[in-house]
């Protein structure tokens, strides 16, 4: 074998022992993080849906239509910035960079706050038209005490648990009363 060759073996098995004693744990424990992270934030963003369900009627399109006005003013502001900004640079100095940073800052975090917004009100008008199809289909079948009493149950929700021991509650009922209830939708 040559020299080369055996350095070259030599090279790789000592390159394969170091990503398996050094990188790979890290590796190993940087997915294990990101995926428990992940698991909150998704827990967390769909109880939120449940929660908002739970609210009732509420105006998102209105706060959906202020973060719309707000970006289209952030990206007017920073076009004008953008076309003067070497001519007022010396006149305002860095408190004018900081706002042009701020205004690039905006123009990201305000789309990916308006897409978690139209995702959640999706969520939720799912969730509050699918129950209130099955409480229309079951309610003819039980008094208005009860009917009361299911809208105060989806009231008082605090996240998905909540709705799926609703959800259960509501099927059981509608199986004693022989009433074949709607396909659940979910967000």
């Amino acid at each position: 074998m040559s020299l080369e060759l055996k350095v070259g073996m030599v090279g790789g098995l000592i390159s394969s022992v170091l990503v398996l004693i050094f990188i790979q744990p890290i590796k190993y424990f940087v997915w294990t993080a990101v995926l428990y992270f992940g698991e909150y934030v998704q827990a967390g963003y769909v109880d939120r849906i449940y929660r908002g369900a739970a609210l009732g009627d509420r105006n998102i399109v209105g706060h959906l239509s202020a973060l719309v006005i707000l970006m289209v003013m952030l990206f007017v502001a920073g076009g004008f910035l953008g076309v003067g900004r070497h001519l007022r640079q010396d006149l305002v100095g860095k408190l004018f960079r900081v706002f042009v940073r701020i205004v690039q800052v905006s123009s990201i975090f305000i789309p990916a706050a308006m897409i978690v917004v139209i995702s959640i009100s999706g969520g939720v008008m799912e969730i509050t038209a699918s129950f209130n199809q099955r409480l229309a289909v079951i309610a003819p079948a039980i008094s208005d005490k009860e009917t009361k009493e299911w809208k105060a149950k989806l009231a008082m929700m605090h996240g998905q648990n909540d709705y799926r021991a609703l959800v259960s509650a509501m099927e059981k009922r509608a199986k004693e009363l022989q009433i074949e209830l709607p396909k659940l939708r979910e967000p």
